[in-house]
């Protein structure tokens, strides 16, 4: 768990750190240190960072203001001001810029050393740090492992972690759509990185028992002790702050797994959300969380672990129909997913595909013809949507 400034402030009482402005910011996470004597190395954070400042590096004490704004908007967790022959006083305007964008302001005097409240700051984080890394690197064994108990149980308590803990697995790939290509493809790793740092924020803010992963180009999201409406809830919060820093291009596909008994199978949840992830990218379906419980058929067809099973299924269903399309450069596979979705309404289909009704009766004849099979025979109609349904999970 990354840790907060609050907590940081905290153990800074006894060298007289005095909180000035911007409380309501003190839930921010702090990810490093950094002295920061100027507007231009301001601009050198990269986000949740504490700031520190003699004022050595201003012209004048009403640069301050510049200072304190480019921190904010670079995103650090809080800025520390000495204050003393550079900086004599904190002006009211610094006061009132801080309250209002809720980011916290400190005053340490100039009898205090600063490099020791930044000792003190770097130790505690490094070790939260080490915590965090730990406890990743267990449940990513826990994930791929789950038959070694030795590579994660123990590491997992020893980070706060129970072994018999219920657990739900969250994952999360964003993509950007290449109008060139027509198919949305993932993002690098920085950009990755960035939605990261959105969620841990959210996390650290509201102190959930959580831990984030960055696996196979994909944010993982491990909940600990919570029911399903809870980890759902949490999961839109994490959509909705990974929203306000997405592009116009970036696209957001998320699956959630089943919660599961204990840690033993964490692994399980996973594979199911990551399923379910690619069964929303396949479907074209953005920012809505798609859950092991609202999975309806497909938890059952996710279920098989013998993929000869689902495409026995498929060839014997919507598998000449594909060959068809693919030989013949025809749509009468989607005329069919159309005409499903539509109970087997011509008038529906043909609205939805913009084709005039003769179209669409003379494509259900087609089908029917490959398929040997009468669409309108309700148990072939349920056959076929199976198919197509076996057909995406193959796909994903």
């Amino acid at each position: 768990m990354t840790v907060r400034l609050k907590e940081l402030f905290e153990q800074a009482k006894d060298h007289e750190v005095t909180l000035l402005a911007g409380q309501n910011g003190l839930e921010r996470p702090v990810r490093w240190v950094h002295m920061v004597e100027n507007e231009e190395i301001a601009g050198f954070l990269e986000g949740q960072e504490i700031a520190f400042t003699t004022g050595i590096g201003l012209e004048s004490q009403e640069d301050l203001i510049s200072v304190v704004r480019k921190c904010d908007e670079n995103g650090a967790s809080g800025l520390v001001v000495n204050v003393g022959p550079f900086i004599r006083q904190i002006s009211p305007e610094v006061i009132r810029y801080c309250n209002a964008h809720d980011f916290p302001l400190f005053r340490v005097p100039w009898s205090v050393h600063m490099a020791q409240i930044m000792h003190q700051f770097s130790l505690t984080i490094t070790m939260s740090e080490k915590h965090s890394m730990e406890l990743a690197a267990a449940l990513e064994n826990a994930i791929f492992w789950p038959d070694r108990e030795e590579l994660y149980m123990d590491y997992m308590d020893q980070n706060g972690f129970g072994q018999q803990w219920n657990y739900c697995v969250g994952v999360m790939e964003v993509c950007a759509c290449d109008d060139r290509q027509g198919t949305p493809a993932r993002v690098n790793d920085t950009r990755l990185a960035a939605f990261v740092r959105a969620a841990e924020s959210l996390i650290t803010r509201h102190q959930w028992r959580a831990a984030l992963l960055q696996l196979e180009h994909r944010m993982v999201m491990v909940f600990a002790r919570y029911d399903i409406d809870k980890v759902e809830a949490m999961v839109r919060s994490v959509l909705a702050a990974c929203r306000r820093i997405t592009n116009d291009d970036e696209l957001l596909y998320l699956g959630i797994g089943k919660v599961t008994r204990t840690a033993r199978c964490i692994g399980k949840s996973y594979a199911q959300g990551l399923k379910l992830e690619r069964l929303q990218k396949h479907r074209g379906r953005d920012g809505e969380p798609f859950l092991y419980e609202d999975s309806g058929v497909d938890k059952l067809l996710l279920s098989i672990p013998d993929t000869e099973i689902l495409e026995d299924y498929y060839e014997s269903t919507i598998g000449p129909l594909v060959e068809h399309d693919r030989v013949n450069n025809t749509d009468l596979t989607e005329t069919l997913r159309t005409y499903l979705r539509f109970s087997g309404s011509v008038k529906e289909t043909a609205e939805t595909m913009i084709v005039h009704r003769n179209t669409v009766t003379y494509k259900i004849n087609k089908i029917e013809h490959i398929l040997g099979m009468n669409l309108s025979d309700f148990a072939a109609r349920e056959q076929l949507s199976l198919g197509l349904r076996v057909r995406e999970i193959l796909d994903c």
